[in-house]
């Protein structure tokens, strides 16, 4: 699979780690080749899952035998899950008031619930040590994040169509945060 990319922006990153969005988690067990060939250009980089993606990853496999396949893709010794507990959580939640609050005021109100908790996980984080990769452009932008770096993928469709798709690999901005957060009225 033939990839574009700033190698220098993969390495100025090492050791840091990297939070996948459900888009990429979904093509990462959809797609061998997708699968290693992110996984090698992230080689060294932990990879977590966020409990919103594990959540919004699982939600469409009623059928019992999808759901136990995807299940044990989640346990492949590559990912990691978050740390989740209460007090995070309790942290999220908060955080996600003024996250959709900012969004609205910024004409972005349809953002679905589950990003503005991704979110609002990244704020809570606050660490440098934190990237966020996704293929999701709208939901994820530089309203809140600064993009680090994107991955293009030469891709084929079922009839034979090359298309590219992009990654986004993205640093939550906590002083963009202040900022807007400031600008809401009062």
């Amino acid at each position: 699979m033939n990839t574009h990319f700033n190698l220098k922006n993969i390495l100025e990153i090492k050791d840091k780690y990297i939070i996948i969005d459900t888009n990429v988690l979904s093509d990462s067990s959809s797609d061998p080749e997708f699968y290693q060939t992110i996984y090698g250009i992230l080689k060294n980089n932990p990879i977590l899952i966020d409990p919103i993606v594990k959540l919004e990853f699982l939600r469409g496999a009623y059928i019992e035998k999808t759901y136990r396949e995807k299940s044990a893709f989640l346990k492949i010794e590559i990912f990691n899950p978050m740390v989740d507990h209460q007090d995070i959580y309790k942290k999220v939640y908060d955080s996600a008031f003024n996250i959709a609050r900012i969004y609205s005021h910024n004409k972005k109100s349809n953002i679905p619930l589950g990003d503005i908790l991704i979110t609002a996980r990244q704020e809570v984080q606050n660490s440098d040590n934190y990237y966020f990769l996704t293929e999701d452009r709208e939901d994820f932008t530089a309203l809140l994040f600064d993009r680090v770096a994107i991955i293009s993928f030469e891709r084929f469709n079922k009839d034979g169509q090359d298309y590219l798709q992009h990654l986004q690999l993205l640093k939550f901005n906590h002083k963009k945060f202040k900022k807007c957060l400031d600008n809401l009225p009062q």
